[in-house]
């Protein structure tokens, strides 16, 4: 089962806390999670795990071919007093050497582009609060938008591979007016490639709009299909 840490057992069964475990032993889309898909991509958990597989492309594979899960409801508001633990497992093998574009967090208004094409990062409008890698690179990549503002932070650490991974993203301070997100991976707090410190984002709450979880990927390449696989993902959210 999917462990989501620093929230008590008794803190987590009182209604001061909304928590999402997701073990994806099902999934239809528009329950909990809607899907968003181009080129009939497809997410489908995988015959004998709860692991839930996101592929961008059917038969036909394109570059630029994208699909994403959301939960249905944008569950997470970017404001005061509502600090929040995300965490993910997750896992996918680059199908051609460094081309995969892979992202993973919270946005607002989940759609196609969010991850944009070519390699050009993540929607540059909206809310989006991620750890994301790009085709082309081979480090995960955390950004903290609102609207035209935003802190973008290429990390020391290596994305992808044939182990998973746990992706985590956690409000660690907060007051009236913003807060301080950090990024972990495998529990590590992500460090920046060129000051080697640990990467802390600013998130200035005014205009910022509600969130969906997401994770999703894009294909990088005309000829190679690429798979996300999504074993769990948890959140607490302080209401």
């Amino acid at each position: 089962m999917a462990k989501v840490v620093h929230i008590t057992e008794k803190t987590a069964k009182s209604r001061l806390v909304y928590a999402l475990e997701d073990d994806f032993d099902w999934y239809v889309t528009a329950h909990r999670w809607t899907g968003t898909f181009t080129d009939a991509g497809a997410a489908v958990i995988t015959a004998g795990t709860t692991v839930l597989a996101v592929s961008p492309s059917d038969g036909t594979v394109a570059d630029n071919d994208e699909s994403y899960i959301a939960t249905t409801n944008a569950v997470v508001p970017m404001a005061d007093n509502r600090p929040f633990y995300l965490e993910g497992l997750i896992q996918f093998t680059e199908g051609n050497v460094d081309d995969a574009n892979v992202a993973f967090g919270l946005a607002s208004s989940v759609a196609a582009n969010l991850i944009v094409d070519d390699g050009a990062g993540m929607r540059a409008s909206g809310t989006v609060i991620a750890i994301y890698k790009v085709d082309g690179g081979t480090n995960w990549i955390c950004v903290s938008r609102n609207g035209a503002t935003a802190t973008v932070s290429t990390s020391t650490t290596t994305a992808g591979g044939a182990a998973q991974q746990k992706l985590s993203i956690e409000v660690i301070e907060s007051d009236s007016l913003s807060c301080t997100i950090v990024f972990k991976v495998d529990d590590q707090i992500l460090r920046d490639s060129t000051t080697q410190a640990y990467i802390r984002h600013t998130f200035l709450f005014s205009g910022s709009a509600n969130c969906q979880v997401f994770a999703g990927m894009k294909n990088g390449a005309i000829t190679t299909a690429e798979l996300l696989n999504l074993d769990w993902i948890g959140l607490n959210l302080h209401r």
